[in-house]
């Protein structure tokens, strides 16, 4: 029986809503240890369940500028490979939301930034304490998932090949799930290196590539050059999608890309509807271990399952909910507006001319 390491990244976030079915359709299912690699501050909560159920565990501080965990990567691979450390912030002249929570020119949305150092994170732990040739497969994936089937068993997944899910590729290969050997394992999470030890050509590599959309690069976008550039693109194989990501109403939201959508049917938000109905689907064919071995699943179209009426009990409830999650929906739509907008000035601030820049925008403010 090959020996399973799941790994969480970056946040314990919905923990309340997703750990009974992480538990039983992912840890209990491949029989496999729990690790993590996350970015906390003083408030992080010790007590959640991911937490207490982990056999390793590696964290960093969560950093307003993430240019600040590059650089704390770069001196430890710089250390390694005893090589000097070159400027990688001239890598930040490839534009796109794959910079976002990096204070630079540009200041982007969201905290795609995070993806790449909690990756270096989880690999500095693995490599350092020895575990990689523990185990024969790792599974990279997040807390806020919610499991409505199995994870697939390894039985159906070819040990050679790189397996993501079936969807949300923004151009690119989703960086939310992953399973990959040990053989692997290094080249599919050390995606920062070269940015952190070669940005010149890695920059002078992709500067001229097309990108998903007039935005630039994104994680997904850059996961999926990385492999190129490693040689394991032939790889990839895709399972379907049987979870989706969620939000407790009770979540601000913050420091997410996503806000999501309010699901009734469930009683918390959905962040992805795309995900949730691809899941949904699945869930009425995939049951148990069984369903994914025979094979039907392969020949299954989501779009064909049907969704059941609501009963009238069930839309009464919705009807009483609705004004909790109008509530909940705009402090955090209010919350990602003044969070976006302190990074911009932060960033603002550290650039040249920061002075003139705050006098002139105090200005605007008081006409």
């Amino acid at each position: 029986m090959e020996r399973v390491l799941v790994c969480v990244l970056g946040a314990t976030r919905a923990h309340e809503l997703t750990f009974p079915s992480f538990k039983r359709q992912v840890l209990d299912e491949l029989n496999g240890d729990l690790a993590m690699a996350l970015t906390i501050d003083e408030k992080y909560n010790y007590a959640n369940p991911f937490w207490q159920h982990a056999k390793y565990r590696w964290t960093g501080p969560d950093f307003s500028d993430y240019g600040e965990g590059f650089d704390l990567a770069q001196r430890w691979l710089c250390q390694q490979y005893k090589v000097p450390a070159p400027d990688w912030r001239s890598m930040l002249r490839l534009k796109g939301m794959w910079q976002a929570r990096i204070a630079s020119p540009a200041p982007q949305p969201g905290s795609a930034s995070i993806l790449f150092f909690i990756r270096w994170l989880l690999l500095h732990g693995l490599q350092q304490d020895n575990v990689l040739d523990r185990y024969d497969r790792f599974v990279i994936t997040r807390s806020d998932f919610v499991w409505l089937c199995p994870h697939p068993p390894l039985s159906v997944l070819d040990k050679d090949a790189i397996w993501f899910p079936d969807g949300e590729y923004y151009g690119g290969l989703t960086d939310r799930h992953l399973v990959v050997s040990r053989a692997d394992v290094v080249n599919c999470l050390n995606i920062i290196e070269d940015i952190l030890l070669q940005p010149i050509q890695l920059y002078e590599d992709m500067k001229d590539l097309p990108t998903w959309d007039q935005y630039g690069w994104n994680i997904e976008q850059f996961l999926q050059h990385h492999l190129c550039r490693k040689g394991l693109l032939h790889k990839v194989k895709l399972f379907p999608y049987v979870m989706y990501l969620a939000r407790s109403v009770r979540d601000d939201g913050s420091r997410t890309w996503s806000l999501g959508s309010y699901e009734p049917a469930v009683g918390h938000f959905v962040k992805y509807e795309e995900e949730f109905r691809a899941a949904s689907a699945y869930a009425t064919i995939i049951h148990s271990r069984a369903d994914w071995e025979t094979g039907v699943w392969r020949q299954f179209d989501p779009s064909s399952a049907a969704r059941r009426p609501d009963s009238f009990p069930r839309l009464l409830r919705y009807a009483c909910e609705r004004p909790y999650e109008t509530y909940y929906w705009i402090r955090s739509a209010l919350n990602e507006t003044l969070n976006e907008t302190y990074y911009w000035i932060r960033s603002a601030l550290r650039r040249p001319g920061r002075f003139g820049r705050l006098a002139r925008f105090s200005k605007r403010m008081q006409r």
